[in-house]
């Protein structure tokens, strides 16, 4: 007996199912494509790319400025070198009412997206602050130069230099699999399968990994 889910009857039906989905208020978002490594590589900019810092000085409290540059360094200065020190995607966020001479200050980095780091950093900012103190804004953020908010592929640092280097030396078939909350990835031979354990491991149980180059 044929599975009624087999080949053309199940894409119909999957489509119907998706516009009843859609009726209701509810459209299902497609599965996320993967890339092959031709692809991928031309997506990404080199693993080797500066950084790109922003930073909004305006979100630091006046008072944190004045001891800054009472010591005889802009603040925007200080801004810079602590973007410096967190590696791309990353950033870092406060809270106003805290400000910047907290002991639990700390950048969140090398995540696969700006707007991964950017929630990592919200989150432990927000897990670290007083509970009578102002949620956490984002104060400075790294990308990779040439690198845009609107790429529709992006990775690590190390992710992106494992992909042109340990990834493409093995033989086909393989795939590439990374966790969007943890920053780690992993890959290996074969269907997949593999390459999510090596994600997950590397993630320390990460349970969000996925499969976004296949070969």
């Amino acid at each position: 007996m044929t599975p009624i889910l087999d080949g053309i009857v199940g894409d119909n039906i999957m489509k119907i199912l998706m516009s009843l989905a859609c009726v209701a208020g509810m459209c299902l978002p497609a599965a996320a494509e993967t890339l092959s490594f031709k692809e991928a590589r031309k997506a990404l900019p080199r693993a080797n790319a500066k950084a790109s810092i922003t930073f909004d000085a305006a979100a630091v409290p006046a008072a944190d400025r004045a001891k800054i540059e009472a010591g005889g360094q802009p603040l925007e200065k200080l801004l810079g070198q602590l973007g410096a020190s967190i590696p791309a995607y990353g950033a870092l966020a406060i809270s106003p009412s805290e400000g910047l001479f907290v002991d639990w200050l700390n950048g969140a980095g090398q995540f696969h997206s700006i707007g991964d780091a950017r929630a990592a950093a919200l989150a432990y900012c927000n897990g670290k602050r007083k509970g009578g103190s102002a949620k956490c804004v984002l104060l400075v953020e790294v990308m990779p130069r040439g690198s845009s908010e609107e790429d529709v592929f992006s990775l690590s640092g190390p992710a992106n230099a494992a992909l042109r280097g340990a990834y493409r030396k093995l033989k086909s078939p393989k795939a590439f699999a990374i966790s969007a909350k943890t920053g780690n990835f992993g890959f290996d031979r074969g269907d997949g399968g593999r390459a999510l354990d090596a994600c997950a491991v590397a993630g320390k149980g990460a349970k969000d990994c996925r499969i976004v180059v296949v070969d």
